[in-house]
């Protein structure tokens, strides 16, 4: 029964290390691909990023500086730009992070996975 326990909590370590969130670098995000290898940087990089360094009311030109040109844009003042976060730890899905803009402003942030 011992043993049971000692291979149950070494289990449990190693999957709860294996999900582990990455501190946010403005460089390494711009830099990404998944072609770099590490597929899920952005996503483990995306609780620190949105909890650390954007906000609502944030302006659209301080959000490209700091995390490069979007997936998704556009021209106009009210509309979502969106940045592909690669795979979401969870099967196949894909994630991405969703920056509702009005008056080029932050006004809801959002991760997605799907």
């Amino acid at each position: 029964m011992k043993n049971i326990k000692i291979i149950f909590v070494t289990t449990l370590i190693i999957v709860l290390s294996a999900c582990t969130d990455k501190n946010f670098d403005s460089h390494e995000w711009k830099s990404w691909s998944e072609q770099t290898g590490e597929f899920a940087l952005r996503w483990d990089m995306c609780d620190d990023l949105i909890d650390n360094y954007l906000s609502i009311g944030m302006k659209k030109k301080d959000v490209v500086e700091l995390l490069g040109m979007p997936t998704t844009d556009c021209n106009k003042p009210n509309c979502d730009v969106i940045y592909e976060l690669g795979p979401c730890r969870r099967g196949i899905s894909y994630g991405s992070l969703y920056l509702k803009m009005e008056d080029n402003e932050i006004v809801e942030i959002y991760k997605y996975c799907g």
